[in-house]
């Protein structure tokens, strides 16, 4: 009997002996598991949050990057983080990159965002025309990217021309540009992907100056733009007469032309100076007649352009569907270079916040893509 009794107790030790220790190693699970659940969470949200922040940073100041990567402790973690400019899905845009390390469990998390300011909708490339063009003589069109200095940015530019109608390249003019995040040089004739005929402009072609920077969405209600060039802003002018311009041109200058023909052009035009040159009428038949002379950085929009026979960094878009000379662009030794710098630049001179802002109090630019 005794020895049946230690059987019993024998065996009862035992299976409490096995019960014991799977209750223990389960316990001991669930609580890696939840130390693991917690790390991974406390990591994302370290990662996120940073991004956050990285992009409130961003939108107080347009130009700030992070390019070598930087490596802060944050909420009791770790964070090691970057702020680049690239080029993702045919589009420059902003890169954030962020990985967030918590008890030995990492997670990294990639944003793509379009810059704070917005290149202007209406501007399809370095040129851009609602009615035929023809360049001619030495004439350069260059879409691809470049600084305000005039050095290449690589990889990052758009069209040589844009047109809702047709394009006849000429004489010893040579078109150059990027598509899809490829660079075309400078050709004659053109590499076919740098030039954009018989387009379509969604919703209508933009037939003023403020429709051509977005309208009242963007920040630019009608005749938002000629009374910043009668307030003076940043050296803003508004003429009717352009013999009576001071130079250099600076912030939005506005010339007002009659439609009355023969009056209503600017001839032999001096177009020195930066930010926004609008030469325009009601009956967009406002022409410059020969762009001779100085370097304009920035963005001209004009109803009628014949003959480019300066320098333009920037871009140039053109409103009269019904030209004066079939939009001859340039027969001569002209030279247009996109630039997104000198464009942003441009805007800054208005003092109109970008419609698509981000950061603590302003509205969000919006994000192209999320990766976790």
């Amino acid at each position: 009997m005794s020895r049946f009794i230690l059987i019993i107790v024998l065996g009862a030790f035992i299976t409490y002996s096995i019960t014991s220790l799977t209750q223990n190693k389960l316990v001991t699970q669930t609580t890696e598991n939840s130390v693991n659940n917690y790390s991974q969470t406390k990591a994302r949200n370290i990662a996120n949050s940073t991004i956050q922040m990285l992009m409130s940073q961003v939108a107080d100041n347009v130009d700030w990057r992070v390019p070598n990567p930087v490596t802060k402790n944050i909420f009791d973690g770790q964070v090691t983080y970057t702020v680049t400019d690239t080029i993702f899905d045919g589009e420059e845009q902003i890169k954030f990159s962020a990985i967030a390390s918590e008890f030995g469990t990492t997670k990294e998390i990639t944003a793509y965002t379009k810059n704070p300011i917005l290149i202007p909708p209406a501007l399809e490339g370095a040129i851009t025309t609602n009615n035929p063009v023809v360049t001619q003589g030495g004439l350069n069109v260059d879409g691809r990217n470049h600084k305000m200095d005039a050095t290449l940015v690589p990889e990052s530019g758009t069209y040589a021309i844009w047109t809702t109608k047709t394009l006849n390249q000429t004489g010893n003019s040579y078109l150059g540009g990027t598509d899809d995040g490829v660079d075309y040089p400078l050709m004659k004739p053109a590499d076919p992907r740098v030039i954009k005929v018989l387009q379509t402009y969604p919703g209508g072609y933009p037939t003023s100056p403020d429709s051509i920077l977005g309208g009242p969405a963007y920040g630019y209600p009608e005749g938002m733009l000629k009374s910043i060039a009668i307030s003076g802003l940043n050296g803003s002018q508004y003429v009717t007469d352009p013999s009576t311009l001071s130079h250099p041109l600076s912030g939005v200058t506005y010339v007002e032309l009659t439609d009355v023909l023969p009056f209503n052009k600017w001839e032999d035009a001096d177009i020195s100076g930066s930010g926004i040159l609008v030469v325009h009428n009601t009956s967009t038949n406002a022409r410059i007649k020969n762009m001779e002379a100085g370097i304009f950085k920035g963005m001209v929009i004009v109803d009628d352009l014949v003959h480019v026979h300066s320098t333009v960094i920037g871009a140039i878009i053109l409103l009269t569907p019904n030209p004066s000379s079939g939009n001859t662009i340039g027969n001569s030794s002209g030279l247009i270079l996109y630039s997104t710098e000198a464009i942003r630049f441009a805007l800054l001179q208005t003092n109109i916040e970008p419609k698509f802002n981000y950061g603590f109090g302003k509205n969000r630019l919006y994000v192209n893509h999320w990766f976790e």
